[in-house]
């Protein structure tokens, strides 16, 4: 599905892991010391995580993604 999902400039995170804590749902994680998007199914869309982040590294790209799956989510966190 055609979806609005964030993106992670590798290039601009220091790795500081704002971002991370951020994310409610635990779409971002640190990988090899830089934050990745590690599922889009638990990115909601809603960027908690942009203003977070304090070089600029996150955005919005419309893309391929899996649908936002609530349920996983809760599973996830519990």
């Amino acid at each position: 599905m055609l979806r609005k999902i964030i993106h992670i400039d590798e290039d601009k995170c220091t790795g500081c892991g704002l971002c991370v804590d951020a994310c409610h749902e635990g779409a971002i994680a640190m990988v090899d010391g830089k934050a990745r998007l590690v599922r889009d199914d638990y990115c909601d869309g809603l960027g908690d995580c942009l203003p977070a982040c304090p070089t600029d590294a996150i955005s919005f790209v419309e893309r391929e993604a899996a649908p936002y799956d609530e349920a996983a989510v809760a599973a996830h966190l519990a």
